[in-house]
């Protein structure tokens, strides 16, 4: 498990990352805003720790800015704003915990198994492994495991995405299809977020995402699962 923790307190920062690593997870710290949303872009993390207080961009907006990017993982505000107005507006935006500074490391550490252990459970109603055209996908974990056995991690959305398709193998499904599938009917959203998706997929599992031979294009229509 891979842990972002973002907050511009060092000496906080490393004694985070030294309670969690003890703990058995990988840790990752940065101290400012554009730091953090550049390490998301290159691996996305299993949980981020947000301080709400950070230099040019507060952890609300980058809160916000995660979502309306439509990352979903968990994501606990710890900062030093204990006041009930910043608890509230945290998790009302959708956070799954806020704890306030100081802790104690049991309290730190228990809630951090029991984000992920929600989060998990909540993703993973079906936990078994699924074969799928030289696919091994394991939804529990976030994984698919590529025929050269190169294990890729996928977000929920992603991954949501790519069962469907691998649910009607050498179908195209229209956009709008997909779209209602994944993101629901109500979804007020970018119109091209299928595409954005799809590039997303594209980039972890194609030998050539430029030239895709997995999941293939219906100019004009949508998009087919065509096995590897």
């Amino acid at each position: 498990m891979r842990i972002l923790v973002v907050d511009d307190d060092l000496i906080g920062s490393r004694m985070i990352q030294f309670l969690l690593t003890e703990q058995g997870y990988q840790v990752d710290t940065v101290d400012n805003a554009r730091g953090a949303l550049a390490l998301i872009e290159r691996q996305t993390p299993d949980l981020i720790l947000l301080d709400v207080n950070l230099p040019q961009s507060s952890g609300f907006e980058i809160f916000q800015r995660l979502r309306d990017n439509d990352y979903e993982f968990p994501v606990i505000f710890v900062t030093a704003k204990g006041e009930l107005e910043d608890r509230l507006q945290g998790l009302h935006m959708g956070a799954d915990d806020y704890i306030c500074k100081p802790f104690q490391p049991a309290e730190l550490t228990a809630r951090v198994e029991a984000v992920l252990r929600r989060y998990h459970r909540a993703i993973s109603g079906d936990r078994r492994r699924h074969q799928a055209s030289g696919l091994e996908i394991d939804v529990a974990s976030l994984q698919i495991t590529l025929p050269d056995h190169r294990i890729v991690r996928l977000t929920p959305t992603e991954m949501k995405l790519l069962l469907h398709l691998t649910q009607h193998v050498g179908q195209v499904l229209s956009r709008e299809e997909l779209m209602a599938h994944v993101w629901g009917d109500n979804y007020v959203g970018e119109s091209n977020i299928v595409d954005v998706y799809i590039r997303r997929l594209r980039r972890k599992i194609e030998r050539d995402a430029a030239n895709p031979t997995i999941i293939q294009s219906a100019r004009g229509v949508g998009y087919k699962f065509a096995g590897v």
